[in-house]
């Protein structure tokens, strides 16, 4: 199990929209763009509703909450040398409570299993706060 501490990760290049995204994570809070129109949540964060096409977006907090829908541990390093130190790490697919589904990494934790209850944790990564999600219970 990788420490938070000791995470790697490619950073995030906010443009336009997503920036918004990044900056709430920076706050610790896991916000996402909900259509005026239709009342969707949809991740990743684009300018237009994934569902009717709207354009009036608001920025909606998430309670950070999620049910794993399925997991995979990495045991290869993908990105060379600088991810050698992370392995294993477990990349996970969850649907927030909220609905949006999102792909993310497991910390606090080697083991998880399908339909487990996990949270939004923000770990520091070369300054910037990554939303990662750790199992319920733990820190």
């Amino acid at each position: 199990m990788n420490d938070q501490a000791d995470l790697w990760a490619p950073m995030p290049h906010p443009t336009g929209f997503s920036a918004t995204f990044w900056d709430h994570a920076d706050k610790g809070e896991l916000a996402l763009p909900k259509c005026e129109a239709c009342d969707a949540l949809h991740y990743p964060p684009r300018r237009f509703c994934p569902e009717c096409g709207g354009d009036a977006l608001t920025w909606t907090a998430m309670s950070g909450r999620a049910t794993v829908v399925s997991h995979s541990t990495v045991l290869t390093s993908f990105h060379g040398q600088d991810w050698v130190g992370q392995l294993p790490y477990v990349v996970v697919l969850v649907d927030l409570d909220e609905g949006p589904r999102m792909l993310s990494r497991l910390v606090g934790s080697d083991t998880i299993a399908r339909g487990d209850r996990v949270h939004v944790t923000f770990a520091e990564v070369q300054g910037r706060r990554l939303p990662y999600f750790t199992p319920e219970g733990a820190a």
